[in-house]
């Protein structure tokens, strides 16, 4: 009897060391998903934010050129009515001169929008504005 006590004896303490090992693996495990978790939502986070100011600096730019053209058009407008001799727009070719050339050249969005440095939905955006600008000019008549 006395054998068989020792021998329960071992087995008892094997099974608490092995129940107290397995609890503290179970543990780590828990914690190593838990920040592998929280440092894949952080890179997501990140990059919806590198997303967003990318798009912000495009708009912008579209912005800025949009606004220039607009302003030089005004100025034209007011030197016209005022009887000035017409100056003549800077021969810098435009951004969107730039693109509507490359477009009829046969260039793809994405060419044209990696040579520019500018997103691919500003491309198609010079693109319109080209368009309408064309039918606009031969609508007027009077």
């Amino acid at each position: 009897m006395n054998v068989t006590a020792q021998l329960l004896a071992q087995f008892s303490s094997i099974n608490a060391t092995t129940v107290a090992m397995t609890t503290s693996m179970g543990v780590a495990v828990i914690i190593i998903a838990t920040t592998l978790l929280a440092a894949r939502r952080q890179r997501l986070a990140v990059a919806r934010l590198e997303e967003r100011v990318t798009h912000l600096n495009a708009g912008l730019s579209l912005l800025t050129n949009t606004t220039e053209d607009g302003l030089r058009g005004i100025a034209l407008e007011l030197t016209r009515l005022a009887g000035a001799a017409e100056t003549r727009p800077r021969t810098v070719v435009s951004a969107r001169q730039r693109i509507a050339a490359a477009a009829v050249h046969g260039k793809s969005v994405q060419d044209i929008a990696s040579t520019e440095q500018v997103s691919e939905g500003e491309v198609l955006l010079h693109l319109l504005l080209d368009k309408l600008r064309t039918e606009g000019a031969h609508a007027e008549v009077c």
